[in-house]
């Protein structure tokens, strides 16, 4: 189970029909942001209730933004399906991503750039948890997930269907902008401090480098993961 104290991420998990199973309301039903959350607890049938501001407090702690929801586990989908819905062609790929900041993150912008899903190893990764929730900003609702157990398996099944798999590398020889994204293509981000694992280097097409000044010693998965998903994302839509 997850919880969400965030009231923007609570709107946007309810507008995409995400599993919400109870609803904690602690400020004025006059709020315009409560209003629209009981309309749309109303429309899907969600159980809410008024309290007292110390109520979401306790359950919330101090940092919340007066609401507190319940929201069942996230329904993981299957490379099948994945592969069944193609529709931009952009595929993001997490190697042992453990931040859980860092995985909403990237969640958040593989949903802005409409990739059609984002592959989670199940081992050594980040566990969907409150945080993912809240950093994604509701977004979890617009991406479809897939949990891998064996993701060097699953990119051969993307290869397959005829995509192109990339794996961010700051000692690669081409640079991101220098890549044709236009193509299928699947991206490899990898874990905070190794990167991408070297069997999943060898099994990609191309690595690509990220160029920045050398008195940076390497960007922020995240960060990383925003500016190559939105390069390939302008090159699709040209």
């Amino acid at each position: 189970m997850a919880v969400l104290t965030s009231i923007h991420a609570l709107i946007e998990a309810l507008r995409d029909g995400m599993p919400v199973n109870k609803v904690l309301l602690g400020r004025s039903r006059q709020d315009p942001k409560i209003r629209t959350v009981i309309d749309l607890c109303r429309q899907r049938g969600v159980i809410f209730q008024f309290v007292p501001p110390e109520a979401v407090d306790r359950k919330a702690g101090a940092r919340n933004q007066g609401v507190w929801a319940e929201i069942a586990p996230v329904d993981f989908s299957t490379m099948d399906a994945l592969l069944a819905a193609v529709k931009t062609g952009l595929v993001v790929i997490l190697d042992g991503i453990e931040d859980t900041g860092n995985l909403g993150a990237i969640v958040r912008t593989a949903a802005a750039v409409e990739a059609d899903a984002v592959l989670v190893s199940i081992r050594g990764s980040a566990p969907v948890n409150d945080t993912v929730w809240k950093t994604s900003a509701g977004t979890l609702g617009k991406v479809l997930l897939v949990q891998s157990r064996n993701l060097a398996m699953d990119i051969e099944k993307l290869k397959k269907n005829g995509f192109w798999v990339v794996a961010a590398d700051q000692r690669a020889g081409m640079n991101f902008y220098d890549f044709d994204f236009k193509v299928r293509t699947a991206v490899i981000l990898g874990n905070e401090s190794k990167g991408v694992s070297p069997l999943l280097k060898k099994n990609a097409d191309q690595l690509l480098a990220i160029p920045h000044a050398k008195t940076v010693e390497s960007l922020n998965v995240s960060a990383a993961a925003a500016i190559m998903l939105f390069e390939a994302w302008k090159q699709k839509l040209k």
